[in-house]
């Protein structure tokens, strides 16, 4: 920063001596790629209240600049007023060959907020805004576990005694939706077990914490609260109490750590019971499932048990009410079975029509199934 302030000020010396013209000078201090997200950053490490980030979100945009740079290098792009509209295709472009429409979709924003903050920022001239429309991506291609797939996790971690750590785990998101970094997190003065409630805290505000490097967060940037179901209470409520308060620990007694949990749980979970749920060729199946899957679990069973919208957007932590919809999974035979639970029609003496004795003019069985779809004989 303190070379750059110097050539500003060496251009501003140039033009008030007449050596320069401003309109040269306002070309030549627009920033290069590397200044341009050095500044940024500078942005993002400052205080919460002036728009700082968290330390998880730094690590996704410095995934993000990394790429960026290399692209920009490859292709010659020296300044963010280079990296124009034509850019930015061409970079999404490259980056859908070995991505999700989704990541796509993330880092194209990014670059866009980048380039407007510049500009608020006066190192890029507004004519340099990008205005690309970009279509958020709808669904998802993240697998949605089964209740028979989770609960055969479950039964196989607790076989092997060195596993019992992960089969906690597992319940803890499975009954929770929570993300491995907040489950990782959880204290027990976040526990409530007498009023059934557990606490995801968003500690970003405040001081000590963040001084002393403990402040935990939120991606929803804020603190919200879980009702415990009944299997997890009686998990919780028969786990011993280490000295550093934390819920959830590895087998050797130590935290666990979102990168090992997930190492851990593919290596022994899914690699072990992928035989027994076998995946069609070109499907998405129980062997592309990870951590984040429990979290798409969570929400379908909520919906399926009868929670409200609004209810799972709070336990979920999303303040739009779209990105339930995302985690929502509902498979044919749910679907099939909330059909069969509606009544439409009666008959005169009040009994549903759909419960007629099979052979009555074509109608179904009494279990309301057709005997001739081979569904019903699995």
């Amino acid at each position: 920063m303190a070379l750059e302030n110097l050539r500003r000020l060496d251009e501003a010396k140039a033009v008030e001596l007449g050596l320069a013209e401003a309109a040269s000078t306002a070309a030549a201090s627009t920033p290069t790629i590397a200044e341009g997200w050095q500044l940024f950053f500078e942005h993002c490490e400052g205080n919460p209240v002036m728009g700082g980030a968290s330390p998880a979100t730094i690590k996704r945009y410095s995934a993000v600049r990394d790429k960026h740079l290399q692209f920009c290098r490859k292709h010659g792009i020296e300044t963010w007023q280079h990296f124009d509209e034509q850019a930015l295709r061409r970079y999404g472009k490259w980056l859908a060959q070995s991505s999700a429409d989704r990541t796509v979709y993330l880092e194209l924003t990014l670059f866009k907020f980048v380039n407007g903050w510049l500009i608020d920022q006066k190192r890029l001239p507004a004519a340099a805004k990008l205005v690309l429309v970009l279509k958020k991506p709808q669904g998802t291609d993240t697998y949605c576990y089964r209740s028979a797939e989770v609960t055969a996790m479950v039964e196989h971690c607790r076989a092997n005694k060195n596993l019992g750590w992960l089969a906690d785990a597992i319940v803890g998101l499975a009954h929770t939706g929570t993300r491995i970094s907040e489950l990782a997190g959880l204290r027990w003065s976040d526990v409530h077990l007498d009023s059934g409630i557990l606490r995801i805290a968003d500690e970003r505000s405040s001081r000590r914490k963040r001084q002393a490097g403990t402040a935990r967060t939120t991606k929803g940037k804020r603190s919200r609260t879980i009702p415990i179901h009944t299997e997890l209470l009686e998990l919780l409520g028969g786990m011993a109490r280490q000295a550093d308060g934390f819920v959830f620990h590895a087998a050797r007694g130590g935290r666990i750590r979102s990168r090992n949990v997930l190492e851990q749980f593919i290596r022994h979970v899914i690699e072990p019971l992928q035989p027994k749920y076998p995946v069609l060729a070109g499907e998405i199946g129980f062997e592309h499932g990870r951590l984040h899957s429990l979290r798409h679990f969570f929400c379908s069973q909520c919906f399926l048990g009868g929670a409200s919208q609004g209810e799972i957007q709070e336990w979920l932590g999303h303040a739009d009410s779209k990105m339930v919809e995302h985690y929502r999974h509902l498979r044919s035979e749910d679907a099939q079975r909330k059909m069969n639970q509606i009544r439409f029609l009666e008959q005169a003496d009040g009994r549903p029509a759909m419960n007629r004795e099979p052979g009555v003019d074509g109608g179904l069985g009494q279990s309301g199934e057709d005997p001739h779809n081979e569904r019903g004989h699995e």
